[in-house]
């Protein structure tokens, strides 16, 4: 999974519990209970989430969810900060091995921000009647062999992001390639659970498919007020543009190849290539059934760049799709650029255009 076109900030949360002998599917023992780390435990002798793995022997809600929990969820995080989290791990401390940390396993696509009370039957249902976190059974996975990790490990092994340490009062935020690192981790210590080899095979997936969902989701929420037909229109989109992400900075750069100001760009320089002008050869392509030629508009200084005026017509010039492929693919580099010219080195051939203005 290539890590650059892919990560995703708070893909992922790291959030603890109490421990439990039973595996998380039945009460805890009473030292347990005595040696929890949670005050409110200690003092109740009681924890919500003694049921959380016990999705294979436990009845689900009526929707198909289970339900789980984690006191570090109690409050709900903000929703601008885990719109994204697609995971969640679950870690405890271990009292009787020198209170080593150890994920014991995950909530795949969760539900959570709030409580949700258990409504199925089941006699320890009236003891543990809810929870704050759900997912569907086949979405939630136990590790018979549990991932050790410490400050240290996760240091190293790139299991938190850069900097971070095992949050003691609430939980740690994940990126996407935290995820699959501790999911590839635990995969080697559980060969043999199928369910955890089939969920990190289609990972990559899962990945790019929240990305592009992301993505869009910006892009429209980006143009649904736009308009980008006029100059102002496109100042305003520059001011948005900086926010964004830079695939989302593409989507708006094409947007405003297609809208009005790229068609009256196309029209002043007379629906010409203007690539192809320089180089002393036809400039025209088809004529597409209006009588205008075929040609195509490209922002000559990447839209990344996030630079005043890189949205506007004075970084726009006409090509020929072939051109504007080789522009973006090809053997093609912008030597300098002024305020009237650009100058390009195209299959070793320097040429000079000159920048549009509009009359």
């Amino acid at each position: 999974m290539e890590a650059t076109e892919t990560l995703i900030e708070n893909y992922g949360i790291l959030a603890s519990m109490s421990w439990n002998s039973n595996k998380w599917a039945g009460d805890p023992s009473k030292e347990d209970l005595g040696r929890s780390k949670y005050t409110y435990v200690q003092n109740k002798l009681h924890t919500h989430e003694s049921l959380n793995f016990g999705h294979e022997i436990y009845p689900s809600e009526e929707d198909g969810y289970y339900i789980g929990y984690t006191p570090m969820l109690r409050k709900p995080p903000a929703f601008d900060k885990s719109s994204s989290v697609k995971i969640i791990f679950l870690s405890s401390s271990d009292y009787k091995n020198s209170n080593r940390k150890l994920i014991i396993g995950f909530y795949g696509n969760p539900e959570f921000g709030q409580e949700f009370p258990r409504l199925s039957k089941h006699r320890l249902f009236r003891k543990y009647d809810g929870g704050n976190i759900k997912a569907l059974p086949e979405d939630i996975i136990y590790f018979d062999k549990p991932l050790v990790i410490s400050n240290e490990s996760v240091a190293k092994e790139g299991l938190l992001p850069e900097g971070k340490l095992i949050s003691q009062r609430g939980f740690n935020y994940l990126n996407s390639d935290n995820v699959y690192t501790i999911l590839l981790q635990a995969q080697s210590l559980n060969q043999q659970n199928h369910k955890l080899n089939a969920y990190v095979k289609n990972y990559p997936i899962r990945v790019a498919e929240t990305k592009e969902q992301a993505t869009s989701e910006d892009y429209y929420n980006a143009i649904s007020d736009a308009d980008a037909d006029t100059l102002k229109g496109i100042l305003e989109l520059e001011k948005k543009m900086a926010k964004q992400t830079p695939e989302v900075r593409q989507r708006i750069a094409s947007f405003i190849e297609r809208g009005a100001i790229s068609s009256k760009v196309k029209k002043l320089t007379g629906y010409k290539c203007l690539i192809c002008d320089s180089l002393k050869e036809n400039p025209y392509s088809f004529k597409k059934p209006n009588g205008d030629f075929y040609i195509e508009t490209h922002h000559v200084e990447q839209v990344s760049t996030l630079n005043k005026g890189v949205l506007g017509i004075n970084n726009l010039i006409t090509v020929c799709a072939n051109h504007h492929r080789q522009l973006h693919y090809g053997d093609s580099l912008l030597v300098e650029r002024t305020a009237t010219s650009f100058k390009f080195k195209i299959d070793g051939k320097t040429i000079k255009i000159d920048a549009i203005k509009i009359p």
